[in-house]
């Protein structure tokens, strides 16, 4: 139990650094070395944990994909309605810790990577389909179910998007923007008369108070630097 903790425990930190290395370097110039230096290890021990470059970034992927994951799951904890929730959605995606244009860059290099990696592939389709079953479990109060589907779809392909423009962009897409432009889809996809819009509006802002003191907090920081 013990050995296989300390497996897990390293294995976390490798990704990590890996994580770290595609954002410095890049996906082509991050190599097995640099990120055995970015951890403090040695290349042999980067090997000794994943058998090759392909499976570092398979984690890699993974841990980008899960730090998401942890922050929509971490915003619900204070959503009470399902405005506030579909908010939760949107504002863990692009919240400015996580969404910034080194992150972006990254992602964009990572992304290129799905096309020649089975993992990467199963990783990518797990995390579409999870941001579109959020979508619809929040958007189906609003919508009837073929709408809700469309309308998932479409906020799906709105937040890769978004995040594809933020890594391609000579300049950074600032947070408040990408998230308001996801109110923009949003109001045009969903009942948006005046009182749904002020519900809409108070929910946003809930939302993005609660996320600058739970997703900025240090005890989430380090509680998400160690998820794989």
């Amino acid at each position: 139990m013990r050995s296989s903790s300390i497996r897990n425990i390293r294995r976390a930190e490798l990704s990590v650094a890996a994580f770290e290395a595609v954002i410095e370097y890049g996906l082509r110039r991050t190599t097995l070395d640099k990120v055995g230096d970015k951890a403090g290890l040695s290349k042999g021990v980067v090997l000794h944990h994943f058998k090759d470059k392909s499976a570092l970034l398979a984690a890699v992927f993974r841990r980008s994909n899960s730090l998401l994951s942890e922050s929509v799951i971490e915003l619900y904890k204070h959503a009470e309605t399902p405005y506030e929730r579909l908010w939760a959605i949107i504002v863990a995606n692009f919240f400015g810790s996580i969404f910034n244009h080194r992150v972006c860059q990254a992602w964009v290099s990572l992304i290129s990577e799905v096309p020649h990696n089975h993992e990467c592939q199963r990783i990518q389709i797990a995390n579409n389909n999870r941001i579109s079953s959020n979508f619809r479990h929040e958007l189906k109060h609003l919508l009837n179910p073929e709408e809700t589907r469309a309308a998932s779809k479409q906020l799906g392909l709105l937040i890769d998007g978004l995040w594809m423009r933020g890594g391609l962009s000579a300049e950074p897409i600032e947070s408040s923007t990408a998230i308001s432009d996801m109110e923009f889809a949003l109001s045009k996809l969903v009942p948006f008369d005046e009182v749904s819009a002020l519900k809409h509006h108070n929910a946003r802002k809930k939302i993005e108070g609660m996320a600058k003191i739970v997703l900025g907090s240090k005890a989430f920081k380090e509680r998400s630097y160690r998820t794989i």
